[in-house]
């Protein structure tokens, strides 16, 4: 992606989708079709510049191909560049507008470009083979088994107690392994019962080989998890700038 200076050309009537802010260095010259093909430019405010393009409407639909091409701009600025990111189906009416929003968010934004420099998100879900693991819980502890006279919902309770203390403890073995590469951690909550893990890492771009080696010999350790590793992203999780700019419906439904 070539970064020569380019000019500014109004769109004015036009709104504005907007994909990421990131700093104004060296000038930029992007090579990339947005959303319905139009290329992506930039809007700059000072030392920021948005990196957006021009859009019939203000509602955005959360179609398949919008979303891909979404995330296929961030990813290729952000194999060059430090961005942050915004949400999908994030329009403003006018340019003007995405100055506006560059000056009044400005110091959060520089302050998270900051925290984000040459960093990347890594996604990790880890899910457990419940079955195969209280199998091998009560192998390793014959007192797990029901006992004769047991009724079965205490020993379910005693079995539940059981899991959730060895995958407790397999987890925080987990996050400690991987911890000496990381720079930020965020958890959500996990869905559905089989999953355990629901992170993402903040890893610096040097770092994200060691990380996959690591998380593979960490892995390579049991079979009684499995591991879903994605990557890398721009920084989402670790973001928390207010544009006062809400997405369309469209893409909130």
């Amino acid at each position: 992606m070539a970064t020569k200076q380019q000019a500014e050309v109004p769109r004015e009537g036009r709104a504005h989708y907007l994909y990421a802010i990131v700093r104004a260095e060296g000038g930029w010259e992007l090579d990339l079709a947005g959303l319905g093909t139009a290329p992506v430019r930039t809007v700059r405010e000072d030392d920021l510049l948005a990196l957006v393009s021009d859009t019939a409407g203000l509602r955005v639909a959360p179609t398949r191909a919008h979303l891909l091409t979404h995330q296929r701009v961030t990813d290729a600025v952000l194999r060059e560049h430090t961005l942050v990111p915004v949400a999908f189906g994030t329009v403003l009416p006018s340019e003007e507008r995405v100055r506006e929003v560059l000056r009044t968010a400005h110091t959060p934004l520089v302050r998270a470009l900051a925290m984000l420099d040459g960093r990347v998100e890594l996604g990790l879900k880890v899910y457990c083979h419940r079955d195969a693991l209280a199998r091998q819980l009560e192998e390793e502890a014959p007192q797990l088994a029901r006992r004769p006279s047991e009724p079965e919902e205490d020993h379910e309770q005693r079995m539940e107690l059981a899991l959730l203390e060895r995958t407790t403890r397999d987890m925080d073995v987990l996050r400690d392994g991987l911890g000496p590469l990381v720079a930020a951690t965020h958890e959500s909550a996990p869905l559905g019962e089989r999953m355990l893990l629901n992170a993402a890492f903040l890893v610096d771009r040097a770092a994200v080989s060691a990380f996959e080696a690591r998380l593979k010999t960490l892995a390579a350790r049991t079979e009684l998890y499995a591991y879903r590793f994605t990557g890398p992203w721009a920084g989402y999780s670790f973001v928390d700038v207010r544009l006062g700019v809400e997405a369309s419906p469209a893409a909130a439904s």
